[in-house]
């Protein structure tokens, strides 16, 4: 009867043990289930915002290319093709020299590169060809053309980013040159890009009056779409100020 008993209490608690293994299985499994379909959630959420954020930099950029198109237009092809129509009409007046018809001949030429290189940036196929070095050095000429900073630009030939992922990250540099112009006062800005096979590091550096980095109370918009659009494409970004000036760095992996 004795040995009956302690084969039923070893039977019972080895289906105990069994049923508590396959319970806790049970319950780890579904813990990962739900990890994972959180996962899948995020990276799901993580992709539409995104997807959204890219629709609003592209609207941002063709804004700004219109807003670019009627000062352009206004400030400087309009003066070219006014000193042309000057030109003219002395030539009408007295007869042009050789010297006048050239200098007419360079100023309405100038005027026709301007034009061209209007039309590129409102060229629809602009936008899904996007090259980030050759827009950065655009905008930092058109910027230089202030006469009120200087802009080094270092960079490897290309960048190994999807063309969508180019032009988010451009108008993170557009927003930090932006930054350091008109609250840093900067009068010199480094922009300098390098890139190995996992990862690409942007550092931008001016050498405005700077701010405390610690104080999130005086971050304006420009450093918080910063923060939002590194994070949209998996990166970190990090920000060194003091009075000597600003250094922004960026870290995205390939």
């Amino acid at each position: 009867m004795d040995i009956l008993s302690q084969e039923i209490a070893i039977i019972v608690v080895g289906s105990a043990f069994l049923l508590f293994v396959a319970v806790g299985m049970i319950v780890l499994f579904l813990i990962y289930q739900k990890r994972q379909l959180k996962f899948l959630l995020e990276k799901k959420e993580l992709s539409n915002q995104f997807q959204h954020e890219l629709l609003k930099t592209r609207l941002e950029a063709q804004e700004e290319a219109m807003s670019r198109l009627g000062s352009e237009l206004h400030d400087n092809i309009g003066q070219l093709l006014g000193s042309a129509k000057l030109l003219v009409g002395v030539a009408e007046r007295s007869g042009a020299s050789p010297e006048q018809f050239h200098v007419l001949d360079d100023t309405i030429s100038k005027a026709i590169q301007e034009l061209r290189a209007l039309s590129k940036s409102l060229n629809t196929e602009w936008l899904e060809k996007f090259n980030w070095i050759d827009n950065l050095r655009t905008e930092a000429n058109r910027l230089m053309a202030t006469k009120e900073v200087t802009i080094t630009l270092l960079h490897p030939s290309l960048i190994n980013l999807s063309l969508d992922r180019q032009l988010i990250l451009f108008r993170i540099a557009q927003e930090a040159l932006q930054n350091g112009i008109k609250h840093g006062k900067a009068s010199h800005i480094t922009v300098q890009a390098e890139q190995n096979e996992s990862a690409l590091t942007i550092s931008i550096a001016d050498n405005g009056k700077g701010f405390d980095v610690n104080d999130h109370s005086i971050e304006g918009v420009g450093v918080t779409n910063i923060r939002h659009r590194v994070k949209l494409l998996g990166g970190q970004v990090s920000w060194q100020s003091g009075p000597a000036g600003t250094h922004l760095f960026i870290n995205l992996p390939l």
